[in-house]
C-alpha cells in the first residue's frame, strides 16, 4: 500500500510541476502590461526585419538532420514541400504567420541541397590497409619542411593487387630523393595505401567525412622513389585548372626561394595559399597564441587584399580630379577589388574555406555597387544561404561554424558602435580629434579580437579543446603588422611579380614575418595554453543560440543571450566519466587513463597526432605529469620459419606481446602477431590484435578487437561499468552506412603475393 502510495505521489510531482509552469506562463503573457511588452519588441523586430536570419537558420537545421541523424528522404519530395512552403511563405510576406512557412520551406531546401551534394559526391575511400602498385595523374605537388614532397593522384590503374575498389584520388608521402614530378605528369610506383582516419575517439571529429567531401579516397606513402617515365614521353596537355595549379605552384617556389625560410613557407600560404612547407614549431606558435587563423587564407585576408585594392584604386583616381568628379570612382574601385579577390580566390586553390571568404566580400561589394551598406548582417545571412546551397557539408566544419560566428559577431559590433558615434558624431570630432584618429584604430583592432575571440572560443573548445584566452593580446600586437604591413606588401608583390620588380617588397614582407614569428614564440612562452577538455554538443547548441540571440536580434529580446550564455556555460563541461582505455582504430595505438589523467600509452613514439587529441580531451588533473612511461610491459616475438626454427634477423619492425592492468583491473592484451591471438584471448580481459584476422570472437569470453572489427566501430572507449563490473565498449562510428564510412562496410583489399 505504501509502495503504491509512494508511486502515486512521484507521478502526481512532474503533473503539478507543470501546471505550475502553465501557470506562470498564463500570468506572464496575459498581463496586458507583459502582452504590450511582447508586441512593442516583436514590432521592432518586424521594422528590423530580423525575421530574414531565420532563413540559413532553417538551412542549417535541414542540413544538420540530413548529416548527422542519418536522414535519407528523397530529392523530390524536399523539392517540392520547400518550393510549397517559400511561395506560401513569400505570398504572405510582410506578416508574421509567413515565418511559419518560410522557416520549414528554408528546412525542407537546405535538407534538398544536402542529399543533392550526398547524390553527386562519387568518392570511393579506400577499405583499409594495402601496398599496391599505383599509376596515376599528378594533380598537384608540394614539398614540407623536411624536403620531402607530396603528391597528389588520380589514380588511374593499380597492379600487384590490381584493386576491385580502387580510390579515384590519393595523397602520396614520398620521401626518397628524386626529381620532382610536374603537374599533369605520370606517378607510377609502389605506395602503401591506407583510408583517411575516423574519428580518434567517440564523439571526435570524422575527418573521413572531409575527405569524402573533397574526392579523396586514400593517404599513402611511397615505398622508394617514383619510376622515372618522362623520357620518351611528350608534354601532358594541361586543363584549364591544371595550369592554374602549375601558377600557383611556381608563384608558390618563387615566393619561398625569395624570401627564404619559414618566412618563406608562410609568405606562400599567405599569397599562394601552399601551406605543406610551414614548419611545426611555428604552426604551433602561432596555434598557441590565437594566431592561426592568419596562416589560412579566410575572411580576414580577403577582406585586407579586396579593401587595399580599393583604397588604392580610389587614391589613383582622386589624383585625376576630371576623373574624379565625373565618375563613381568608389563604383569603380569595388569593381577593381572584386577583380583582384577574384584571382586571388583563384590563385589560392578555391577550397571551401577559401571560397566561403570570396563569397562573403563579393556580396558586401556588391553591395557598394548598388548603393547599399556593405557591413550588414544581413550579407552576412545572404553569403550563409548561398554557401549552404553550394556545399552543404560546410555547415559541419570548424572553419565555417568559427568563420560565421566571427564575422556575425563583428559586424553586429560594428552596427552597434555605429548607431553609437551617430547619436554623439558632432561632440566627438570636436572635443578628440586625436583620440579618434590615432587610437581608434588600434581600439577598432583590439573589439574586434575581442568579440571575435568571444564569438569563436565555443567551437575551439569543441572541436579543438583550446581556447587560447590570452589571444587577445597576441592579436592586438600581430593584426596591426599584418594589416599595414604584411598583406598590403604581399599586393604589392603579386602586382609587380610579372615585370620582375618584386624582390623589395618581398624581402620587406619577410622582415615583417620575422617580427611576427618573434612575438608569436615570446608569447607562446608564458601564455597558458591549457586543454579545455570535452565539451558536450548541449554546450555548443546553448552558447550558438546565445550568439545568434545577441547578434540577430534588435529589440530587448536579445537580453535572452544572458540566460542561454550562463546554460551554455554550465553544461559545456562534459562530467562523463573517463574511459579507462582508448584504442585508434589503427590496433596500433592504445593507451590507458589512470583516474587523474595520467596517460599510459602502449608505444613510446605514440602518433602525435592522436595522442595530441586524447591527451586534449581527457586532459590531466595534475599538468605536472599527464604522460608515464610506464605502459605496456611487452616482450619480443621471435621470428620462426614454418618448420619451427628460428629465421635470422631482418630489417622488419619486432613483433610484440603486450600486457597491461586499467584501473580498476582489467587486463589487456595487445599484441601484432596473429599467431598470438589464442595466447591473448586466454590471458587477457581484452584481446587486441593488430591485425586483420578473420576471428570475431575469443572462445574464452574476452572482448576481441582487430583491425577488421576495429573498420566496422572506429576507435573504442572501452571502461568497466560500475553497476554491472562488466567491460563495455563505446564505439565511434555508430552508423556504418552513411556515405563517408560505406568502406566499413566493404571486403578488406585484396593483397598479392609472389605465387600470384
Amino acid at each position: 500500500m505504501t509502495a503504491t502510495g509512494n508511486t502515486a505521489n512521484l507521478t502526481e510531482r512532474p503533473v503539478s510541476r507543470r501546471r505550475a509552469i502553465l501557470r506562470l506562463l498564463r500570468r506572464i503573457l496575459g498581463n496586458p502590461r507583459h502582452g504590450a511588452w511582447w508586441r512593442g519588441e516583436i514590432e521592432r523586430e518586424r521594422e528590423a526585419r530580423s525575421g530574414f536570419h531565420l532563413l540559413p537558420l532553417g538551412m542549417m537545421l535541414g542540413i544538420a538532420l540530413v548529416l548527422e541523424t542519418g536522414w535519407r528522404p528523397g530529392l523530390l519530395p524536399l523539392g517540392f514541400g520547400a518550393a510549397a512552403f517559400l511561395a506560401i511563405g513569400w505570398l504572405l510576406h510582410g506578416r508574421l504567420v509567413a515565418l511559419a512557412f518560410l522557416l520549414p520551406g528554408c528546412l525542407f531546401l537546405g535538407a534538398a541541397a544536402s542529399v543533392h551534394e550526398l547524390a553527386r559526391t562519387q568518392t570511393v575511400i579506400f577499405s583499409g590497409e594495402a601496398t599496391v602498385r599505383i599509376e596515376g595523374r599528378v594533380a598537384w605537388r608540394g614539398q614540407d619542411a623536411r624536403q620531402r614532397w607530396h603528391y597528389l593522384v588520380d589514380i588511374a590503374a593499380t597492379a600487384r593487387p590490381t584493386l576491385s575498389r580502387p580510390p579515384q584520388r590519393a595523397k602520396i608521402l614520398v620521401s626518397s630523393k628524386h626529381s620532382p614530378l610536374a603537374v599533369g605528369g605520370l606517378y607510377r610506383g609502389l605506395v602503401r595505401l591506407r583510408p583517411p582516419s575516423g574519428p580518434a575517439f567517440p564523439g571526435s571529429y570524422d575527418f573521413a567525412r572531409g575527405a569524402f567531401f573533397d574526392g579523396l579516397g586514400a593517404y599513402g606513402f611511397a615505398l622508394g622513389k617514383p619510376e622515372d617515365v618522362s623520357l620518351g614521353t611528350s608534354a601532358p596537355i594541361l586543363s584549364w585548372r591544371e595550369r592554374l595549379t602549375v601558377l600557383r605552384i611556381s608563384i608558390s617556389e618563387h615566393i619561398a626561394a625569395t624570401v627564404g625560410g619559414p618566412e618563406g613557407a608562410v609568405a606562400s600560404a599567405l599569397i599562394a595559399g601552399e601551406r605543406t612547407a610551414i614548419p611545426d614549431d611555428v604552426d604551433e606558435w602561432l596555434r598557441s597564441t590565437g594566431l592561426s587563423h592568419v596562416l589560412s587564407i579566410s575572411g580576414l585576408h580577403m577582406a585586407l587584399v579586396g579593401g587595399f585594392a580599393m583604397a588604392m584604386v580610389r587614391f589613383g583616381l582622386a589624383v585625376f580630379p576630371l576623373l574624379a568628379l565625373n565618375i563613381a570612382t568608389k563604383k569603380l574601385a569595388a569593381c577593381a577589388a572584386l577583380l583582384v579577390s577574384a584571382f586571388y580566390w583563384a590563385l589560392s586553390g578555391m577550397d571551401v574555406a577559401t571560397t566561403r571568404s570570396f563569397l562573403m566580400i563579393s556580396i558586401m561589394l556588391a553591395a557598394v555597387l548598388c548603393d547599399r551598406m556593405a557591413m550588414t548582417l544581413r550579407n552576412v545571412s545572404i553569403a550563409a544561404i548561398l554557401i549552404l546551397l553550394v556545399t552543404p557539408h560546410a555547415l559541419l566544419t570548424p572553419g565555417f561554424q568559427m568563420s560565421f560566428a566571427a564575422t556575425a559577431a563583428i559586424v553586429a559590433a560594428y552596427g552597434f558602435y555605429a548607431r553609437r558615434r551617430s547619436s554623439t558624431e558632432g561632440e566627438t570630432e570636436k572635443k578628440r580629434p586625436i583620440v579618434r584618429t590615432v587610437l581608434l584604430p588600434l581600439g577598432g583592432i583590439a573589439a574586434s579580437s575581442l568579440v571575435a575571440g568571444l564569438a569563436t572560443a565555443p567551437y575551439a573548445a569543441f572541436h579543438f579543446q583550446r581556447i587560447a584566452p590570452f589571444g587577445l593580446v597576441a592579436n592586438m600586437l600581430i593584426l596591426p603588422i599584418f594589416s599595414l604591413w604584411i598583406m598590403p606588401l604581399a599586393l604589392l608583390a603579386m602586382i609587380s611579380m610579372p615585370f620582375g620588380i618584386d624582390g623589395p617588397f618581398l624581402f620587406l614582407l619577410g622582415k615583417g614575418l620575422t617580427l611576427v614569428f618573434f612575438l608569436a614564440r615570446e608569447l607562446s612562452a608564458f601564455m597558458p595554453d591549457d586543454p579545455t577538455g570535452l565539451i558536450t554538443p548541449h554546450g555548443l547548441i546553448l552558447s550558438t543560440a546565445a550568439i545568434v540571440a545577441g547578434c540577430f536580434l534588435a529589440s530587448r529580446m536579445r537580453l535572452i543571450v544572458i540566460p542561454l550564455a550562463l546554460a551554455g556555460l554550465v553544461l559545456a563541461p562534459s562530467r562523463s566519466e573517463r574511459p579507462e582505455l582508448l584504442i585508434f582504430e589503427n590496433g596500433r595505438e592504445a593507451a590507458l587513463f589512470d583516474a587523474d589523467g595520467t596517460i599510459r600509452p602502449l608505444q613510446r613514439r605514440s602518433n602525435q597526432f592522436v595522442f595530441d587529441q586524447w591527451q586534449r580531451s581527457l586532459p590531466s588533473a595534475s599538468a605536472s605529469q599527464p604522460r608515464s612511461e610506464e605502459s605496456f610491459s611487452c616482450e619480443a616475438i621471435p621470428e620462426t620459419s614454418t618448420d619451427g626454427t628460428q629465421q635470422r634477423k631482418t630489417k622488419k619492425p619486432q613483433l610484440r606481446f603486450c600486457v597491461a592492468r586499467t584501473r580498476s583491473d582489467v587486463k589487456v592484451v595487445w599484441t601484432d602477431d596473429y599467431r598470438q591471438t589464442a595466447r591473448a584471448c586466454d590471458e587477457g580481459d581484452i584481446a587486441i590484435v593488430a591485425r586483420a584476422i578473420a576471428l570475431t570472437a575469443c572462445h574464452s569470453g574476452a572482448m576481441l578487437v582487430t583491425l577488421r572489427t576495429l573498420r566496422r566501430t572506429g576507435s573504442l572507449a572501452i571502461k568497466r561499468n560500475g553497476a554491472t563490473g562488466l567491460v563495455e565498449a563505446d564505439d565511434s562510428i555508430i552508423n556504418p552506412g552513411e556515405e563517408w564510412n560505406l568502406q566499413r562496410l566493404a571486403p578488406w583489399p585484396e593483397a598479392w603475393r609472389r605465387s600470384d
